[in-house]
């Protein structure tokens, strides 16, 4: 059984289908009209066929102009009513036309007869075969053209003609019985093309579903293994670099005592003294090692990130170069968060100068500052950060950018893209430490040939947020 809206449909649908036959219904209406003139021409009144004739062609040139009106407005719903109405109308008058013109022109002429009766037998006949999609108007035209022949038939006298007129009644109704087979068909074809087509949209919607959680899932799985392997290869990092660190400072001390022991050596005192930069440029490498595992010593206090930029401007400058145009771009109602300013700083400058190595022939640096709100899917695969808002650095270079691959690697440790004694592949490590070890979180975004952005986020203090409210509150009253 159709919906209410599917009924709407159907009727549009059928409505049409019949409008888009009325050329041809209407081309047949006029070519027999004018035979049938013809035809009558000695039996009739001349003023008659003229005034037959005129009405049919007026009504031919009537319905044709509602048609383009059909189609110009393309009435669905309530309006799918009115149409119908006046398609059913236009078929109605045509046959009164037909069947009222022609019992009042019929002559006593059986030849004649018989022609007349075959013309309307096949004005009925196509009335069915153009208009089965819409039974009111194919009956409209039927009923109206062939009854009042009937008529006739039947009152003009002897049995044959009685016989004559039964005929065309049950050529009639059998015109119309199968017409309302057609438009009943015609109907329950629509309702299951409608089905399938709901059934086509969902299928689709599903498919796309289905499509979206698939990635979804391998997007969790690529995220779940890049988690895994790079909190590995931390326990592996912190673990050795840790021990590595203990065997560097015996190193570091016994060179120490050697210096204080062999003052009058000054030979063994630039071995020592070698060795022991050796040594603490190792215990520097280890620090970094241990950063990126989040095992280094942090002295995390309030700061503010403005402050900490500005003071730190004049050295980010100097270590770009000519070549690169520094931007800052400071959000005016930053709140405090809690950090290490020193490995802040060191962070910053990490990124600044992976940065300014990603500009070779000159760009644009930017460095702005804002607020966050980061929820979980923000935050997927870091379990040292929690959803909340954020004070955000973000660093923004011109350079030549990465592609996915080198993306997903430049936070391991000793991962480099740099030619050999350029960089050590531990500068992006630290900061990825840093900002985990602080319960913040970073990411970079990048683009072949455009640029990259990497954003520092660390978690804002709760009284800062709090205090931020109520001062907006308070602004709010103030202006009320």
């Amino acid at each position: 059984m159709p919906s209410d809206p599917d009924k709407a449909l159907i009727e549009t649908e059928r409505l049409r289908f019949v409008f888009q036959q009325l050329p041809l219904t209407v081309s047949v209406t006029l070519l027999n009209a004018a035979l049938t003139a013809f035809v009558l021409a000695p039996f009739t009144s001349h003023i008659v066929l003229a005034a037959w004739l005129g009405m049919i062609t007026a009504l031919s040139i009537v319905r044709m102009v509602l048609r383009q009106v059909f189609f110009r407005r393309r009435p669905e719903g309530q309006w799918s009513r009115v149409w119908a109405a006046v398609s059913t109308i236009g078929a109605g008058t045509a046959g009164l036309l037909w069947g009222c013109g022609l019992a009042a022109m019929f002559p006593a002429n059986q030849t004649i007869e018989l022609f007349l009766a075959f013309v309307v037998g096949g004005m009925c006949a196509g009335a069915t075969t153009v208009n089965f999609s819409h039974f009111p108007t194919a009956a409209a035209f039927i009923l109206p053209a062939s009854l009042p022949l009937a008529v006739c038939l039947l009152f003009e006298g002897p049995e044959p003609r009685t016989i004559s007129a039964f005929m065309v009644v049950v050529f009639a109704v059998s015109l119309c019985c199968g017409c309302l087979r057609a438009h009943r068909s015609f109907g329950e074809r629509l309702t299951l093309q409608f089905a399938l087509r709901r059934q086509r949209v969902k299928l689709s919607e599903a498919n796309e579903q289905l499509q979206a959680e698939v990635s979804e899932r391998k997007t969790i799985q690529e995220t779940l293994h890049q988690v895994q392997k790079m909190e590995a290869i931390g326990h592996l990092t912190g673990g050795i670099a840790h021990d590595f660190n203990n065997l560097l400072q015996v190193i570091i001390g016994n060179l120490n005592l050697i210096r204080r022991l062999a003052p009058g050596n000054p030979k063994l005192l630039g071995y020592a003294l070698a060795a022991e930069q050796a040594a603490k440029r190792g215990a520097d490498l280890t620090g970094s090692l241990l950063a990126y595992a989040r095992r280094q010593a942090l002295r995390s206090e309030r700061v503010d990130v403005n402050r900490l930029l500005t003071e730190f401007q004049p050295l980010l400058v100097r270590s770009l170069g000519g070549t690169i145009a520094f931007r800052m771009s400071l959000e005016a109602t930053v709140p405090g968060c809690e950090a290490d300013p020193a490995h802040f700083q060191s962070a910053i400058l990490n990124l600044v100068i992976n940065a300014r190595d990603a500009m070779p022939h000159g760009g644009t640096l930017s460095v702005g500052t804002a607020v966050e709100r980061l929820g979980a899917a923000d935050l997927a695969g870091n379990p040292e950060a929690s959803p909340g808002r954020f004070v955000s650095v973000a660093v923004r270079d011109t350079g030549e950018g990465m592609s996915a691959d080198v993306l997903a690697r430049v936070f391991e440790p000793f991962f480099t893209t740099k030619e050999i004694g350029k960089g050590s592949g531990l500068g992006l490590s630290q900061v990825f430490g840093f900002a985990r070890q602080s319960g913040g979180h970073v990411r970079l975004v990048s683009t072949q040939g455009e640029g990259t952005t990497a954003t520092i986020s660390l978690p804002a203090l709760l009284e800062a947020a709090d205090g931020d409210l109520a001062q907006a509150a308070a602004a709010d009253g103030l202006s009320a």
